[in-house]
C-alpha cells in the first residue's frame, strides 16, 4: 500500500475540500447577503435563498446510496466541485442583470451535499485503524478553513480593489472550475480503495475497527444515531442560521466595516487550522464521539457571548471579534468527528451514513435560515439570540443523550 494513500494523513484528492471551503465558507458568507439585500432590498430574503440552498443540501442520502449502487464515487465527486463552479457562474449572470434566481442555491445545495457525503467516506468507508481514520480525517478537515482562508483573502482583495459583483462571481466560478480538475485527476486510487473495501464480503460498516473490533447491534445503536442526527438537526439550525447573516450582523450590531468582516472571516478560518489539529490529536487518542461533543459545546459558547456581548450600548470590537472567532471554531470540530461518528452508529454504508448526516445538518439549517431572515427583520440581534438558545439545546442533547446511548460503539476507548 502506497504511503500516500495508506498512511499519511493528507492526500491530493482532498484539494478538493479547499474548493468547498471557499465556495461555502467565504464566497457564499460574503458576498451573497450583500448581494441578495442590495438587489432585493429585503433582508429577509437572505434566510429564504440560505434555506432553498439548504433545503437542496438534503439529497445527501439519495447521492450516499445512488454511489454506492453504481461505484461512481470519483466521477460523481468530481462532477460536485464542478457543479459549485456553474453555480457561480449563474450568480455572475444574475448580477449582470441585477437579479437572483434560486437556481443558483439548488445548484450549489446539491453540490455541497453531494461532496459533504463521498469525500468523508474515502476516509472513514477502507477499514483503516481508527488512529490513521483520525489523522485522514483531520487533514481532509483541515483542507475546509484553508479554503475558507483562500476564498476570504480574494473576497477581502476584490473589495480593496474595487470588484464588482459580476467580477467577484466569475473570479469564484474559475477558482472553484480549477479545484475540479484538479479533483479529476487526483481521486482515482482513493476512489479505487473505497470500491475494494465495499466489494468485501459482509455488511461494510463490520468490516471497520471503528469500536475497537467489536460489532455493535444496530438496534441498539438506533437511539444514538437519532440523538446524533438531533444534536447535528439543532446545532446546525443555530450556527448556519447565524453565519447566513454574518455578512449584515457584523456591520449592524457591532460596527466592523466589509472588509473587515471579510478579514475576521479569514482569520477564522486560520484558526480551524490550529483547531483540527488540536482536535485530530484528540481524537486519535480518544474518540470522535468526544470531539463531536466537545465541538457542540464551543460552538454553543461562541454563539452566546456573541448574543451577550450584542446587548452592551457601544460593543467593543475585540470582543466581538473573540467571540465571533470562538463561534467559529466550533464548526469545524463536529465536522472533523461527525463522519466516523456517523458511521459507527448507523446500520448502513459509510456513504449512506454520511448522507443521513449532511441530509440532517441541510434540514436544520434550512429552518435556521429561514428564522434567521424573519427575525433579522425586527434586528439582528434576535439572530443571535436564536443561535445561542440553538447551541444550547444541543449541547444539553449531546451531554444528556447521544454521549451516554453511544457508549457501545466506542466501547474500550475514552470519550
Amino acid at each position: 500500500m502506497r504511503a500516500s494513500q495508506g498512511g499519511a494523513a493528507f492526500s491530493w484528492w482532498m484539494l478538493s475540500n479547499v474548493g468547498a471551503g471557499a465556495a461555502t465558507g467565504s464566497f457564499l458568507t460574503l458576498l451573497l447577503p450583500p448581494f441578495i439585500t442590495s438587489v432585493t432590498g429585503e433582508p429577509w430574503r437572505v434566510g429564504i435563498v440560505f434555506a432553498v440552498l439548504s433545503l437542496a443540501a438534503a439529497v445527501g442520502p439519495l447521492v450516499g446510496a445512488a454511489v454506492d449502487r453504481t461505484a461512481t464515487h470519483r466521477g460523481v465527486y468530481t462532477l460536485s466541485i464542478l457543479a459549485m463552479a456553474l453555480a457561480y457562474g449563474l450568480l455572475a449572470v444574475d448580477a449582470a442583470i441585477e437579479w437572483y434566481s434560486p437556481l443558483f442555491g439548488l445548484i450549489l445545495g446539491a453540490a455541497w451535499a453531494t461532496q459533504g457525503t463521498i469525500g468523508p467516506a474515502f476516509i472513514v468507508g477502507v477499514g483503516d485503524p481508527p488512529e490513521l481514520t483520525a489523522r485522514r480525517l483531520t487533514g481532509f478537515s483541515l483542507a475546509y478553513p484553508a479554503g475558507v482562508l483562500l476564498g476570504a483573502l480574494v473576497v477581502a482583495g476584490g473589495l480593496a480593489l474595487g470588484f464588482e459583483p459580476v467580477a467577484f462571481f466569475v473570479t469564484c466560478a474559475v477558482v472553484l472550475a480549477g479545484f475540479a480538475a484538479a479533483t479529476w485527476f487526483t481521486s482515482g486510487a482513493v476512489s479505487r480503495r473505497l470500491a475494494a473495501a465495499s466489494a468485501r464480503p459482509g455488511p461494510a460498516k463490520d468490516d471497520l475497527p471503528a469500536a475497537s473490533g467489536t460489532k455493535a447491534a444496530p438496534r441498539g445503536l438506533r437511539a444514538a444515531f437519532v440523538a446524533f442526527l438531533v444534536v447535528v438537526f439543532v446545532s446546525s439550525l443555530g450556527s448556519n442560521g447565524l453565519v447566513s447573516q454574518l455578512a449584515n450582523i457584523m456591520p449592524a450590531v457591532y460596527g466592523f466595516s466589509d472588509v473587515a468582516t471579510a478579514l475576521l472571516v479569514g482569520l477564522a478560518g486560520l484558526l480551524n487550522v490550529v483547531t483540527l489539529v488540536i482536535a485530530g490529536r484528540s481524537m486519535a487518542r480518544t474518540s470522535s464521539i468526544g470531539v463531536f461533543s466537545t465541538g457542540t459545546l464551543v460552538r454553543a459558547a461562541g454563539a452566546l457571548a456573541m448574543a451577550l456581548i450584542g446587548l452592551a450600548t457601544s460593543p467593543l470590537l475585540i470582543l466581538a471579534a473573540v467571540a465571533m472567532l470562538v463561534a467559529y471554531q466550533g464548526i469545524p470540530i463536529p465536522r472533523l468527528a461527525a463522519p466516523d461518528v456517523a458511521a459507527r452508529l448507523a446500520a448502513a454504508s459509510p456513504t449512506r451514513a454520511n448522507g443521513a448526516y449532511f441530509a440532517s445538518s441541510a434540514i436544520g439549517s434550512t429552518v435556521g435560515c429561514v428564522l434567521a431572515g424573519v427575525v433579522a427583520v425586527e434586528g439582528y440581534e434576535g439572530v443571535l439570540w436564536v443561535a445561542a438558545l440553538a447551541g444550547v439545546a444541543a449541547s444539553v442533547v449531546a451531554v444528556l443523550w447521544l454521549t451516554p446511548a453511544s457508549r457501545p460503539a466506542f466501547a474500550g476507548e475514552r470519550g
